[in-house]
């Protein structure tokens, strides 16, 4: 239980957080930490053993909390997408579709099996029948392929990060990645032993199962905040460079420059732009030769621009 906690204590501020982050911006993976934050929220025991009975009292805070959960890793992988630049029309209907079926799966499964009353081990208590293998190897697989493509995902970006930050939420994000589908092969293994009649081979399971899904949570978790902080990071350093590039122009926009007539702007990168095309013009009519220094500062203004 201190385990289930400390990821619902992570993701809680981690959604908090990203809310507060990625104001004004898209936010895809704050929605995807608020997600997997409900899951993990709802399955910490006293939690669960007081809110089930509320809603019927056979467990359908389970199915809840697992579609939650479905969802969450929907979002994660078209955010993470989203964040290095490789979302896709193709990518987003193929989440969608197989999101739906998932789900519809999950749920006529958990419908025709014979439910324990509130339990807190579910599976352990519910795992003979088939309709329960077929409703956790569902989402498991689903579960474990959507971290696998977004560990892929990450794998295929690594170059592009822009800082540490980045790069070190990208690594993270492909550890998540990997313990998702080592979890994915765990759990079809013990879902398949305990249909079977081999309770052997679930206990030595055990402990791989129970290293993987908080490792795969925390993993994916802190990834996704790094990525965004990361991300923030960058732009606050790019807008820098703006600023003090501008501020490093004023002299000679002042001696040279032309007045384009330009619409005002709070945004620093046009007002960088417009200096930069009324100091080439004003050169240019006046025909002055610019010393080194202000064609180095021009460059850099350039530059900085670019990176934007």
């Amino acid at each position: 239980m201190i385990v289930s906690v400390v990821q619902a204590l992570l993701l809680v501020a981690g959604t908090i957080t990203l809310l507060v982050l990625q104001r004004r911006q898209d936010r895809t993976l704050a929605v995807t930490f608020l997600l997997f934050a409900a899951t993990i929220v709802t399955n910490v025991d006293p939690l669960y053993r007081w809110l089930d009975p509320l809603v019927g009292g056979f467990n359908l805070v389970t199915v809840v909390s697992d579609c939650l959960m479905v969802a969450g890793t929907s979002t994660l992988l078209w955010g993470v997408a989203k964040a290095v630049g490789a979302d896709r029309r193709w990518l987003r209907n193929a989440i969608v579709v197989a999101f739906v079926v998932v789900g519809v799966v999950v749920i006529v499964a958990f419908t025709v099996l014979d439910k324990p009353p509130t339990t807190t081990t579910f599976m352990l208590d519910a795992g003979q029948h088939p309709a329960a293998v077929v409703y956790s190897i569902a989402q498991t697989v689903y579960l474990g392929v959507a971290l696998g493509a977004t560990g892929t995902i990450c794998v295929l970006h690594l170059r592009e990060a822009r800082t540490t930050t980045d790069l070190v939420g990208l690594g993270v994000l492909v550890l998540g990645g990997v313990l998702g589908v080592v979890r994915m092969v765990v759990v079809v293994v013990m879902d398949l032993a305990h249909v079977l009649g081999s309770p052997a081979t679930t206990r030595a399971l055990s402990l791989p199962y129970d290293v993987t899904t908080p490792g795969a949570v925390i993993c994916v978790s802190s990834g996704m905040l790094l990525l965004v902080i990361g991300h923030q990071v960058s732009r606050r350093r790019r807008s820098r460079r703006v600023e003090r590039a501008l501020h490093r122009l004023t002299p000679l926009h002042e001696r040279v420059g032309t007045d384009n007539d330009y619409p005002s702007s709070d945004d620093p990168a046009t007002r960088l732009s417009r200096v930069i095309v009324e100091i080439n013009d004003g050169a240019r009519r006046s025909r002055r030769t610019l010393s080194d220094a202000e064609r180095a500062a021009l460059t850099e203004a350039e530059s900085a621009l670019e990176s934007v």
